[in-house]
């Protein structure tokens, strides 16, 4: 594996120039007295350190399995023009209603009634689909993050690549959404992990946060193997040199039935698959 990457990762965090000028915004996480909300397990962003990360795949098997808790769970597409995530995840019913005609609701700037909205799979959960359209007037995907809660249900966001995309910022900039970057199990993929755990910490990051601290602390890093054969050693160079920067390094197996490229159906997954998605889960979510 190349080697021109390894070296900032033994560095300091603080030992490279940043741009005094600018502050970084600090991630908060918002308090709420509702106890059943306190006990909700955390939503989850998903999001590509380049193109075909697998992101929606990932966000579909960490939302299996959070719906196989019981948790009443929902997938969303947070990419800037639309994915394929309810066409690959909706095995039920592919409801004909987008995130923003349910935002838009019945008036009054209110969204309608969530359930009657989502798109269904047979793992239980249900799936918001959006197109290139934009949101309502002034609403953001924290006006989104904010109706899900209301209905009780956690999110899991398929936000697709790149991480610096304007409709990501705001639930980048909420704690209490668990990060995950998602990449293929390649070294070029890894090489360009740098730009973006240092863009996360200039951006999101707080001045007097060491290593291990901050959203670059809070963010769990996921290899999705995505071809038969004898697997990649991308993700244990990756813990040789990240363990302690990173909250974890996770692999998901690579898998025949999402190797298709096809509807996605959860029941379907090799069991390895399932309880990779399951370990990932265990770490993010809480």
């Amino acid at each position: 594996m190349a080697e021109d990457w390894s070296q900032w990762l033994d560095e300091a965090p603080g030992s490279g120039e940043r741009d005094s000028a600018k502050a970084p915004v600090v991630r908060l996480r918002g308090r709420d007295d509702d106890s059943d909300a306190a006990a909700r397990p955390r939503p989850i962003l998903v999001v590509g350190g380049c193109g075909g990360a697998g992101t929606t795949t990932t966000a579909l098997g960490i939302a299996g399995e959070l719906g196989a808790t019981g948790e009443q769970t929902v997938a969303v597409d947070a990419t800037g023009a639309g994915s394929d995530l309810a066409l690959r995840g909706a095995d039920e019913q592919l409801n004909p209603i987008s995130l923003q005609a349910w935002l838009y609701g019945r008036g009054d700037d209110e969204p309608a009634p969530l359930k009657e909205c989502l798109s269904r799979a047979t793992s239980g959960i249900g799936l918001l689909w959006r197109d290139s359209a934009p949101l309502r007037r002034r609403a953001t995907y924290l006006t989104v993050a904010r109706a899900i809660a209301d209905a009780g249900c956690t999110a899991v966001y398929d936000g697709g690549s790149p991480i610096t995309a304007r409709q990501l910022r705001p639930l980048l900039e909420d704690a209490d959404i668990a990060l995950v970057l998602a990449i293929p199990a390649r070294a070029d993929a890894a090489n360009r992990l740098r730009v973006t755990l240092e863009w996360l910490d200039d951006e999101f990051g707080g001045h007097a946060e060491g290593q291990g601290g901050g959203i670059v602390g809070d963010t769990t890093i996921v290899v999705s193997h995505q071809a038969p054969g004898p697997e990649s050693p991308v993700a244990e160079h990756l813990r040789e040199h990240l363990t302690g920067w990173v909250r974890d390094i996770r692999e998901i197996p690579w898998d025949p039935h999402l190797a298709r490229g096809e509807l996605v159906r959860h029941n379907a997954l090799a069991a390895g698959t399932r309880r990779a998605y399951r370990m990932l889960l265990a770490g993010v979510a809480s």
